[in-house]
């Protein structure tokens, strides 16, 4: 699913919004009834949240001013477990995780506090895989989402929740050599061009990092990444995707039957193909990448 056009009510929210629909799309969570769900996520907008905590012993107050993108992940058996997250593009962001207890009181089990809305929203789906999924033996696949009546996707949104086997999808892949690909990295994201050999049988994409042409910051280290395709010629995107990535080394039993195929549909090159992958054993790495949806 790409970026939204995502339109709250007030429009620096937007950006918040977008990076909430791209989280939910890596999760690959989908639109559903909250009646009856084993797990609900509720995204919606909050005005001045002020919610007074109490770690231990010691109660604190966080406050969120203005207007704020709202997170509500609930999951109600076999005991209620949920978290709250708020996200505002001017101030600190906040999420916190609560559990029932066995005798049946509420505990906060978990928060933090984001200068970044990015690292909020990244941070927030990471913990909740421990204290909301691993304590309920649930998994995101449980998880449906719910969106408000003031937000909106906006038009197109059928297109954002293309996935892999989609024929715009499939189109693009085959037609274009270039897309974009985005990963976390320890400073923070990194997006960038690359081109790539796309293995329709298999359904798996190669992308080189290594080479003077292209080099991947942290290559070595990416395990996950969102792959943007556009429409060749446009800069109107079909689709953002997220992928599984391994790393394919020299030292792999595979490599060069891999690389060989990457160094034929490589253009501008001296040498042979074979040349070629010889030569990348030594200085480059492969992505494998693997859609997930």
């Amino acid at each position: 699913m790409a970026v939204s056009e995502a339109r709250p009510v007030d429009h620096r929210l937007a950006p918040v919004l977008a990076e909430v629909t791209r989280e939910i799309s890596r999760h690959g969570l989908k639109a559903g009834d909250p009646q009856g769900a084993p797990a609900v996520l509720r995204v919606g907008v909050e005005d001045h949240v002020r919610r007074i905590i109490q770690a231990y012993w010691t109660p604190f107050q966080a406050e969120i001013p203005g207007r704020s993108i709202s997170l509500h992940l609930e999951i109600p058996e076999p005991r209620v477990h949920w978290g709250e997250c708020y996200l505002t593009p001017d101030y600190v962001s906040w999420f916190f995780f609560f559990a029932e207890r066995d005798d049946g009181e509420i505990q906060l089990t978990y928060y933090e506090q984001h200068k970044s809305v990015r690292d909020a929203i990244h941070n927030f789906f990471v913990h909740a895989n421990w204290y909301l999924m691993t304590a309920t033996d649930r998994s995101w696949g449980d998880v449906v989402y719910s969106l408000a009546d003031e937000l909106q996707w906006g038009k197109g949104f059928e297109v954002r929740e293309a996935t892999s086997a989609s024929p715009a999808v499939q189109e693009a892949l085959k037609k274009s050599t270039i897309m974009w690909l985005r990963w976390r990295t320890p400073g923070g994201e990194q997006t960038m061009p690359v081109w790539y050999l796309y293995d329709a049988k298999v359904g798996k994409i190669y992308v080189l990092s290594g080479e003077r042409q292209q080099v991947l910051p942290g290559a070595e280290r990416i395990r996950e990444c969102d792959v943007i395709l556009r429409w060749k010629g446009k800069s109107a995107n079909v689709a953002e995707l997220t992928a599984d990535v391994r790393v394919i080394t020299g030292d792999d039993e595979e490599w060069t039957e891999i690389a060989d195929r990457v160094a034929e549909k490589r253009l501008n090159i001296p040498g042979t193909p074979e040349d070629t992958a010889r030569r990348w054993r030594d200085e480059c790495v492969i992505l494998e990448l693997t859609l997930r949806s």
